[in-house]
């Protein structure tokens, strides 16, 4: 197999821009026809082989952002750019992975992992990166077994591997560990690590977890409550592996706590008793 990129260890600063939002606002109608402000004039880069997590309360605009990456959505005002084009639609470049696997139940593991390939017409070419990206996966065996025949940390496994093996530019998680036990979403983390180092792929990941975002990220983004704006950008600068009990670690642990604290202190209409 041969990938098209790999993890480097070039500044982040000398890395090519893969995704850019440049002042995006994205509004969304109520019941009754009143505007709610999902986002308000975001801006935000992110360069190759970067790992970006997105936090901030529930409804401040985490997971509208990242559909408007993907394709899923249009903003009303501002643009999103990925690697300098205007996004207009999905592309198997921004490979997406939702909360729950969302795998085929029709269709055995390798069929789910091979359906893009298919699709695209190219799996003539790529049929023998199935069982090698299977085997990265840690899904060695089972091949042949469906969705339901196995464990929900080993589906999300299944469909990382299914966006990745598109070999997109950016590969876009939205709280694909959230609805996982602490045990296998921390198995999960590790594998995502793995795949993340050997691809070099862009990745922006939503979560609630800070812990979670500060084990995996190069950068933390921190929303604000709607409506969603970037409150801050923490950089991350420590190396991995990461030790979560380490003193470095809680550190950090605790510098994000506070801002997104902070960042949520302002008295929203939601969250009034």
């Amino acid at each position: 197999m041969d990938h098209d990129e790999t993890k480097t260890d070039l500044p982040v600063g000398a890395l090519p821009v893969v995704v850019e939002v440049k002042n995006v606002t994205r509004e969304f109608r109520d019941d009754r026809g009143n505007g709610i402000v999902a986002l308000d004039n975001v801006s935000l880069s992110v360069r190759q082989g970067e790992f970006v997590s997105l936090i901030g309360p529930s409804g401040c605009g985490k997971t509208s952002l990242l559909r408007l990456i993907a394709g899923l959505d249009e903003p009303q005002s501002g643009e999103i750019l990925a690697e300098g084009e205007p996004v207009t639609g999905t592309s198997h470049e921004r490979g997406y992975v939702f909360q729950q696997a969302n795998l085929f139940p029709w269709k055995t593991v390798e069929e789910n992992v091979a359906f893009g390939l298919k699709a695209r017409g190219v799996y003539a070419q790529r049929r023998s990166d199935v069982a090698e990206y299977l085997d990265m996966a840690g899904l060695k065996g089972f091949e042949g077994a469906y969705p339901h025949q196995i464990s929900g940390g080993m589906a999300q496994r299944a469909a990382l591997v299914r966006s990745l093996i598109n070999r997109p530019k950016a590969l876009l998680l939205d709280e694909p560990m959230g609805a996982l036990d602490s045990f296998t979403r921390m198995d999960l983390q590790e594998k995502l690590l793995e795949l993340w180092q050997s691809f070099g792929t862009t990745m922006i990941l939503v979560t609630h977890d800070i812990d979670e975002a500060v084990y995996l990220s190069d950068r933390i983004v921190i929303m604000t409550p709607r409506p969603g704006r970037i409150s801050e950008i923490i950089d991350i600068a420590s190396p991995f592996p990461r030790n979560r009990s380490s003193a470095i670690f809680v550190e950090l642990r605790n510098r994000v706590l506070e801002k997104f604290h902070l960042a949520g202190a302002e008295p929203s209409v939601e969250y009034a008793i």
